[in-house]
């Protein structure tokens, strides 16, 4: 039997919620379900879930067409024609139904509750030091120098510009599209990202699945993706923040950057905290000191 989420009811969110109102929708049921929160049993499946809704409401391509299931599914409720779900897309694209190291043999998939985020693309490449590596994500192969090979593996995340394809062929990493042109456009013609040829690649330590990220900067959902230059990359989002779980496998803590960063947000956090501690205990004995000044000065 099909079953059906409402994305909307999920994220506590109105059918016509802005991007930044999802986002912050979001942020909030992550913090609470986040599996180092929430002691839940089902904190996995509801982290899943919430990231599911998120990124399916954020891209507004995605959003149109749940929005039309959605509008199927309620007409169904109040009896109209049966719900369909999509089709999935994993026989087409076989890099997309690879199995991780650990899995077990004799499927060709891993279950539904193993694989989170099935409209993505998956690849187990070998990552050997000071080697290239090839990482085919069926609609681009990424062919990575060593020293980026290296540096994804260590780090389990790699930024970076592809380089312009042979033949005046493009690709845009924002929206998948591809074009061909004899001069290299500002802006891709489709989705009109400025930042189309930058790529993030990410890796998760647990199952080894490479996939990537369209999501590169803070504006999410939106059409305005911002001036492009690379000179303004320090805003790019942090991969915890788009994928608080490896979307294959489901665990946390799947990036060895992504812990070092936060760690040292939190410590950063907790320095500043004691030296607010520090002063306020500062500020209350110096008053303290005062009133007995004062007190043994009225005595005198």
């Amino acid at each position: 039997m099909n079953t059906f989420t409402d994305y909307y009811a999920l994220l506590e969110v109105p059918v016509d919620a802005e991007p930044s109102v999802i986002k912050a929708a979001f942020k909030k049921l992550a913090l609470q379900y986040h599996p180092d929160v929430y002691a839940g049993s089902d904190a996995n499946e509801r982290m899943s879930q919430l990231l599911q809704a998120y990124q399916t409401l954020s891209d507004p391509l995605e959003r149109k067409q749940y929005d039309a299931r959605r509008s199927e599914h309620l007409l169904d409720e109040r009896g109209g024609r049966g719900y369909q779900a999509p089709p999935s897309n994993a026989a087409a694209h076989p890099a997309a139904t690879v199995r991780p190291r650990g899995g077990k043999a004799g499927s060709g998939d891993v279950t539904p509750g193993a694989r989170r985020d099935r409209q993505r693309h998956y690849a187990f490449p070998t990552l050997t030091s000071g080697k290239p590596a090839r990482i085919n994500l069926v609609d681009f192969d990424y062919t990575l120098a060593p020293a980026d090979a290296g540096r994804l593996a260590l780090d389990g995340m790699l930024r970076g510009v592809a380089p312009k394809a042979s033949q005046g062929q493009y690709f845009c990493h924002r929206c998948h599209h591809r074009w061909q042109g004899q001069k290299q456009p500002r802006y891709c013609p489709n989705c009109h990202a400025l930042d189309w040829p930058e790529f993030l690649l990410l890796r998760c330590v647990h199952c080894n699945a490479v996939f990537e990220s369209e999501q590169i900067r803070y504006e999410i959902g939106s059409y305005s993706y911002g001036s492009g230059r690379r000179d303004e990359l320090g805003g790019l989002c942090p991969p915890y923040e788009l994928f608080p779980l490896c979307p294959y496998c489901g665990r946390a803590r799947w990036s060895p950057a992504e812990d070092q960063r936060v760690a040292e947000l939190r410590h950063k956090a907790n320095q500043k905290a004691l030296l607010m501690r520090t002063l306020w205990i500062g500020v209350c004995l110096l008053l303290v000191l005062l009133v007995a000044l004062v007190a043994l000065g009225g005595h005198l």
